[in-house]
């Protein structure tokens, strides 16, 4: 009796053990996973590591006004991409109305019941190496259902004329990023267009290229006048048709404008997105981390730490198999052109592009 006693006690013991020593190996592991998970969330800049005075108030706002030459017609330069191409000049009709400020009106606009969404905002902006916070070139909201994987990209393009909360006078939507950051830019497109946003990505032009190198470039389908502007740029020797673009070649096509209109660029800004997309939703495990690892020291966000691992813990089940949709804010019926304090702007239709907008999300 005492034998079976001291066996079982020996077998009880035993299980003890090695449940301790199961605990301790999932314990160790699950530390690991937590440093090097930390190890790559540390390459991301954070929004809160910026210097406030980046931030302009009310008092020091200003009007990015459109330089003209002698005869008062918009300067541009066929030759250059950098300047008046993607800062001064606007896609406001020709035949615009010169209008004061206070002649415009605005509707008051509900926001939109998007919280079963997850709506994360893309923005590209025109910033040198050594310059502070930039105009924002690129604002586009990736809005996600994460039950159905369906999710919308839609541009708002920068010279749609809004109103910016916090004291400040309306504007050019870019502005908002240059005197706010993210926390403006997000007001701003909560007051005018009832959309709200749950997160921010920035990437400069040399994050931009970076990652799309590290992803080992992408493919694009190019028209004649696409393939033009790239090689007057690049100097390469690229043709219509199907090709693959490095990280440069990449944004010169993004950032193309004068071969016809801002509305053609954001469209070609969201066809990289899915060209990204493709290129990387069939990554291995090991791929992906390498790639994430590489690219994240080019981001910036808003974001913490928990936020950003609840987004891949719902969101990476979903990632070879979200459906694509592209949209641009303002359609064409819901905007007029307009030069307001010497700024050629879209007037939108608030209403309007709300409706639109019910139906570019993934609500359903």
């Amino acid at each position: 009796m005492v034998k079976m006693m001291t066996k079982n006690s020996k077998k009880r013991n035993a299980c003890r053990i090695a449940l301790i020593v199961v605990l301790v190996v999932i314990l160790v592991l699950a530390l690991g996973g937590f440093v090097v998970i930390k190890s790559y969330l540390c390459q991301i800049n954070r929004t809160y590591d910026q210097d406030i005075s980046e931030t302009i108030s009310p008092k020091e706002e200003y009007f990015e006004m459109d330089e003209t030459d002698k005869n008062g017609d918009e300067t541009i330069d066929p030759g250059s991409d950098t300047e008046l191409d993607d800062k001064g000049d606007s896609d406001a009709s020709d035949e615009i109305a010169f209008i004061a400020p206070d002649d415009v009106e605005w509707d008051f606009i509900e926001r939109i019941e998007d919280d079963k969404l997850i709506n994360i905002l893309l923005v590209g902006q025109d910033r040198r190496e050594g310059e502070s916070r930039q105009r924002s070139d690129t604002m586009i909201l990736c809005s996600i259902n994460p039950e159905t994987g369906e999710t919308s990209l839609v541009s708002f393009l920068r010279d749609l004329y809004v109103q910016i909360p916090g004291g400040y006078s309306d504007n050019r939507l870019n502005a908002t990023y240059v005197f706010g950051g993210f926390e403006l830019l997000d007001a701003t497109l909560t007051e005018n267009f009832g959309i709200s946003i749950d997160g921010n990505f920035e990437a400069d032009f040399t994050g931009f290229k970076t990652i799309i190198d590290k992803v080992g470039g992408i493919d694009i389908e190019l028209t004649s006048a696409e393939a033009a502007y790239i090689n007057k740029r690049n100097h390469t020797s690229i043709v219509s048709g199907v090709n693959h673009l490095n990280g440069a070649e990449a944004l010169t096509y993004a950032r193309a404008r004068k071969i016809d209109s801002d509305f053609g660029r954001t469209e070609r800004q969201r066809k990289v997105l899915l060209a990204v997309y493709e290129q990387t939703k069939n990554l291995s495990v090991s791929e992906l981390f390498s790639l994430l690892y590489n690219a994240l020291p080019y981001l910036t966000t808003d974001l913490t730490d928990s936020e950003i691992l609840s987004l891949a813990y719902r969101l990476l089940p979903l990632a070879s198999s979200i459906s694509l949709n592209s949209y641009t804010v303002p359609a064409n019926d819901c905007y007029y052109g307009a030069s307001i304090r010497g700024m050629s702007v879209l007037v939108p239709d608030l209403p309007r592009i709300r409706q639109y907008l019910e139906e570019y999300l993934p609500l359903e």
